[in-house]
């Protein structure tokens, strides 16, 4: 199941050290936060046309926040909520390696920002650091253990790097701190889903269900145990409730497209990620499988003509690029039976592609198949 990236806290200049809001329970860990000199009134001006720019929003909303904010950090480098509302920018703009460094800097110069560790994992975890990520939230619950979303991240992570057992005894570890919460379901049925514990995920997704009834990632969820259990009616019934909950939340409708696209069935597959791409026109990730649907449909200038939009338009270091340029390889080298258009489309993946990405190996693979 895809998961959203966490929406990640802006930061406001406080002309000096802030603090981290209200007073934290005995126990948790403590950061103090550093005395800080007054905030250059030039760089905090900066700032706030940036983050000016980001309410009014419009299509090159993120373009002129980010040149405001790094006009801010070049007249005051110590102003710590500018580079942290800089790497919120690039994060979103898909520069993971830009965001981690923005964020190390704001860290730098105030350890205490919790909301910080919290960004900077996300920007780890998408930049495939998730060893990193993981300390990070690891700090994160050090700090705030009554910290619902940050359990359900780290566990999510753990899940993702197949430290299964690690994720159960976390969120064993959650329910104990913060009490029943749906967010915490949700994921330890997800991990019970890894496991092979059926039963099990249903029980506690069922239960996510009762305490918030309306929230589509929970039946999204609940779909999934059905599929895996070969239940497809009832999986599409709990998918459909997922959209009819958020018609805006799609995921459901992805995720049932890439059930479809593993079985071999392309054409409903297509249907769904139409919509998907109808309705989020920049959801890259929902183009790029739309490519594979069509590829595996016999269509392959469709499919070749989508992922190059998606390279076109997708952010220059960002995974989906990568998946982009990946899947054009695999068309000319196993599908169009073109050997020089797959080296060149290899060695543009090698050149342009997250050095974390999954891919990296295979591709590096086939292109010494290949030869010179």
């Amino acid at each position: 199941m895809r998961s959203s990236a966490l929406l990640l806290a802006l930061a406001v200049a406080c002309g000096g050290s802030s603090s981290e809001g209200p007073k934290k329970p005995k126990g948790p860990k403590v950061v103090a936060t550093p005395k800080l000199p007054p905030a250059d009134p030039e760089a905090v001006r900066e700032m706030d046309a940036g983050l000016r720019a980001l309410r009014l929003g419009g299509p090159e909303a993120n373009e002129r926040a980010l040149q405001r904010l790094k006009g801010a950090v070049g007249k005051d480098p110590k102003l710590w909520e500018a580079w942290h509302n800089l790497g919120v920018v690039l994060f979103a703009e898909g520069e993971d390696e830009e965001a981690i460094e923005a964020f190390d800097n704001a860290y730098r110069i105030n350890p205490a920002h919790s909301a910080t560790l919290k960004a900077r994992a996300e920007a780890l975890r998408r930049a495939g650091e998730k060893k990193k990520a993981r300390a990070d939230y690891k700090e994160v619950l050090e700090r705030r253990p009554n910290d619902v979303q940050a359990y359900a991240r780290l566990a999510s992570l753990l899940r993702e790097m197949g430290e299964l057992e690690d994720a159960v005894d976390l969120l064993r570890e959650a329910l104990r701190a913060v009490g029943g919460k749906a967010p915490i379901y949700v994921e330890l049925g997800l991990v019970y889903l890894a496991q092979g514990r059926d039963d099990l995920a249903e029980l506690v997704l069922t239960k996510a269900a009762q305490l918030d009834e309306k929230n589509p990632i929970i039946w999204n969820a609940l779909a999934m145990v059905s599929m895996e259990r070969g239940k497809d009616q009832e999986a599409f019934e709990r998918f459909d409730k997922a959209s009819s909950l958020a018609p805006d939340y799609l995921d459901a409708r992805f995720n049932v497209a890439s059930v479809l696209i593993d079985a071999g069935d392309y054409g409903r597959a297509k249907s769904e990620l139409e919509a998907v791409v109808a309705k989020r026109p920049d959801d890259f990730s929902a183009k790029v499988a739309l490519g594979v649907a069509y590829r595996g449909s016999g269509d392959q200038e469709r499919a070749r003509s989508i992922w190059q939009d998606v390279v076109k338009a997708a952010p220059r270091h960002s995974m989906v690029r990568g998946d982009a340029l990946f899947n054009l390889a695999v068309l000319e080298q196993d599908f169009a039976m073109n050997e020089k258009k797959a080296k060149d489309a290899l060695d543009r993946f090698l050149q342009e592609s997250p050095r974390k990405h999954p891919k990296r190996p295979e591709a590096e693979e086939r292109r010494k198949e290949l030869g010179q």
